[in-house]
């Protein structure tokens, strides 16, 4: 067999599919990559979230966008004012739009596609096939004539994000308004009517489902005057705690910046009844479990309900190793290595998943298991743990 083309190759353009890309490069700066992504557009932090307010300080965006060489390199070769200097301009120590950070994922992104090393092919891998040594990745792509039918490499690293998690609920009166739109005022107010009461149920307790409740209250003051608001929960408000020794107790799971902030003036109990904006429009609705039928009747007072209950794993390639389908692939939550869980997790070899779909998993001061999601989370677990691990591998 021929040696194959390429070193890597690493699937997805998004905040994690950038820094593998950068990492590889920081590390082995003369492996060659094959990139490939149906947009190269900073995924779906860029399409999607622009308009949510982070739950990560500024200053940890651009310690994401500083760590590796191959970025300083783009940041010094791009002309100023860029996106890297906006976030230096903004307060390090809060929240900001998430339209800065894409913005500086996408500077970083084409950036790299520049690099020598880099070839990057516009399209989606829908299959990959481990054998003699080497993966074989069939790319998917619109404009086919320009795509190479396959490309060969001695590992591959699959940044393939993730999506909202929706759940069938017991009864079909409301309308179902994905996450995605609902996070973005623009589209909220496009997806509800006005000049008559509305009731919107929002599931969940999460960063998203506070950030939604934010959306409704400017549409409040502005364009939906008679806005209802059912909240279904099932616990109380979790908040990321800063401790003295810099450590964060519930930094992956506890509301951050703007939305806890939020969250503590209005809708704590207490809070939420004397609230001058929610007092009157939003109502609290214990929910153990959504998909129980027992919660119909109050699901069907609702208009239109937005599930802020989690993400799930975006579809993987068809993996194939030695002629044998990998029907049920999970990872290593420290090194990112993909295994096979219908085989005692043995290791899928050469083979690396990195991002929210295949995220680190820490413990926080209080002992507490959670899964590292954020930029700067996701550019720790490819430095310190996933990069390393598959140079280490015997065939790397």
């Amino acid at each position: 067999m021929l040696a194959p083309k390429y070193t890597r190759i690493v699937a997805g353009a998004g905040p994690a599919g950038v820094a593998a890309v950068g990492a590889l490069l920081h590390f082995r700066p003369n492996d060659k990559i094959a990139w490939v992504d149906p947009q190269f557009s900073g995924g779906r932090l860029s399409k999607y979230y622009r308009d949510v307010s982070s739950n990560t300080k500024v200053k940890l965006f651009l310690t994401y966008a500083e760590a590796l060489k191959p970025f300083k390199e783009v940041i010094e070769s791009t002309p100023k004012p860029n996106a890297i200097t906006a976030l230096r301009d903004l307060e390090q120590e809060k929240g900001c739009k998430l339209s800065f950070a894409a913005d500086a994922v996408e500077m970083l992104g084409k950036g790299l596609r520049r690099h020598q090393n880099v070839d990057t092919i516009l399209g989606q891998v829908n299959s990959a096939e481990w054998k003699d040594n080497a993966w074989t990745l069939k790319p998917s792509s619109d404009n086919s004539t320009n795509s190479p039918s396959s490309l060969t490499a001695k590992s591959i690293v699959l940044c393939t994000g993730s999506s909202p998690l929706e759940v069938p609920l017991p009864t079909k009166k409301p309308t179902l308004i994905n996450l995605d739109p609902a996070l973005d005022r623009k589209q909220l107010r496009d997806h509800l009517p006005t000049g008559k009461p509305t009731t919107i149920g929002i599931v969940g307790t999460s960063h998203s489902a506070v950030v939604i409740i934010m959306n409704l209250v400017d549409l409040l003051r502005s364009t939906h005057p008679h806005i209802k608001i059912k909240w279904f929960v099932r616990s109380d408000l979790l908040y990321a705690e800063e401790q003295p020794d810099g450590r964060i107790v519930r930094d992956n799971t506890g509301l951050k910046q703007a939305a806890a902030d939020f969250a503590r003036e209005h809708l704590e109990p207490g809070k939420l009844e004397a609230s001058p904006i929610l007092g009157k429009v939003l109502t609290r609705v214990h929910c153990p479990d959504v998909t129980d039928p027992k919660m119909a009747p109050e699901l069907d007072k609702c208009d239109y309900i937005i599930q802020a209950i989690g993400y799930k794993r975006d579809p993987l390639p068809h993996l194939t190793v030695n002629g044998k389908k990998m029907q049920n692939v999970g990872w290593d939550p420290e090194t990112g290595r993909l295994l096979n869980q219908n085989d005692q997790d043995s290791k899928i070899p050469q083979a690396y998943g990195a991002g929210i779909a295949f995220p680190r998993r820490v413990t926080d001061p209080l002992g507490t298991e959670e899964s590292a999601v954020g930029m700067w989370k996701f550019m720790k677990h490819l430095k310190e743990g996933l990069v390393p691990a598959l140079l280490d591998e015997k065939t790397a």
